[in-house]
């Protein structure tokens, strides 16, 4: 093996490129071999060691759980559970080692929370609830942080605050939209209520197929967020939660879907997710170690990632932070002029999903619960997760 390595005659930069260029016949290198994202971050064909900054690289130490919303499943990998009104009789089945992840409503009994003994996380998050419905989840602004308040101090949870940055990607946000609107979200909770509170956030990403970037999303997200807790004083990590993406799935193409979610679970593995969400029996892949620490093509991505989100979650906070820049709509135009090019390239089919809009497979008339429209009265447009094949299902 070394021999091999030993005959093999290393060239700069410089070498290649020139090497590339007579390749190409006269074609522009940057036209034909380097391509642009929505995220507005240029592509190369080849990365080495001079693209990464490893005076600053601090490779991410955790092992993912998986998170099954089936209790009745047995899945011998499942180390923690998703827990709903509908299967909440279900508690006394679950090992006292496996989290516990409760979906909020109005008649969750704290008390019972209080006497269990696993690690324990509350999906709540008022001002989540605010910029997906347009409307307070209570009567007033008074009443929602009374809520919050009742919270932190009442549900006996290890962290009781979701932000649901999963909803940004669903509704059509780009990697850098995600990263710095999530961040601007959890930092409203931080200004209003003490820097104590940041103890109790998690966070939950949904993850798109875009393999690599949405590895170096995660990545930089954690480094961003530690970076904003040192400002606070603090050295809390984030505990990042990630599904599947909605957004990129048909109805069309099912078996498609599956091979979508699979490497999207993959990625948030390589991603360090601290836990996600499956619906079905998954063999969890070994991605204890860091395996991604160090790569040149991610890192790079990571560090682009990281100063375009810190710029953008600047601009946010200048225009008077989460919820202002929510009721101003700010945030919306952000996500929503990103989402309608996403949705013009996919009509055009320069974006394409194989199944759907590519090799097209027809299952005759797809029966589906059509379901009802409520029309209600908001105080701005909310963000509304939408999928890319909606239109093409109605064809």
């Amino acid at each position: 093996m070394n021999k091999f390595f030993e005959d093999i005659i290393p060239i700069s930069e410089k070498q290649w490129k020139n090497k590339v260029q007579v390749e190409l016949e006269g074609l522009d290198y940057n036209k034909t071999l380097v391509w642009g994202t929505n995220d507005h971050i240029n592509v190369k064909p080849l990365y080495i060691s001079n693209d990464v900054d490893y005076y600053n690289l601090k490779p991410i130490s955790n092992a993912t759980k998986i998170i099954s919303t089936n209790i009745k499943l047995e899945n011998k990998y499942c180390n923690a559970y998703f827990i709903t009104e509908n299967n909440s009789d279900q508690l006394e089945s679950i090992p006292s080692e496996s989290d516990l992840y409760f979906q909020y409503h109005e008649t969750l009994n704290f008390n019972v929370l209080k006497k269990l003994p696993h690690k324990k996380f509350l999906d709540f998050d008022v001002y989540g609830y605010y910029a997906q419905n347009g409307v307070r989840l209570k009567e007033t602004r008074k009443a929602d942080r009374d809520l919050i308040k009742k919270i932190v101090r009442e549900s006996y949870c290890d962290k009781c605050i979701a932000i649901q940055a999963d909803v940004y990607q669903n509704a059509g946000a780009n990697h850098i939209q995600e990263i710095a609107i999530s961040l601007s979200h959890a930092v409203q909770y931080i200004e209003d209520f003490g820097a104590e509170i940041a103890d109790k956030i998690y966070f939950k990403f949904a993850i798109g197929s875009n393999f690599f970037f949405e590895i170096a999303k995660l990545r930089a997200f954690r480094f961003l967020w530690r970076m904003i807790m040192e400002q606070y004083d603090l050295r809390n990590d984030a505990h990042i939660v990630t599904s599947v993406s909605k957004r990129n799935k048909s109805s069309l193409d099912k078996d498609n879907n599956i091979v979508r979610a699979s490497l999207e679970i993959s990625a948030s593995f390589l991603g360090k997710s601290d836990a996600i969400i499956v619906e079905n029996e998954i063999n969890p892949c070994d991605y204890n170690d860091d395996y991604i620490s160090g790569s040149y093509y991610i890192e790079n991505l990571t560090d682009q990632m990281g100063e375009k989100a810190l710029e953008l979650f600047k601009t946010i906070q200048n225009s008077g932070g989460f919820l202002k820049s929510i009721e101003n709509e700010t945030i919306q135009d952000f996500i929503y002029s990103t989402a309608k090019k996403e949705q013009k390239d996919f009509d055009e089919n320069i974006l394409q999903l194989i199944g759907v809009n590519k090799n097209k497979i027809s299952f005759g008339n797809d029966e589906r619960t059509k379901k009802e429209k409520v029309i209600k009265q908001v105080l701005f447009l909310p963000i509304v997760p939408t999928r890319l094949a909606e239109k093409e299902e109605k064809k």
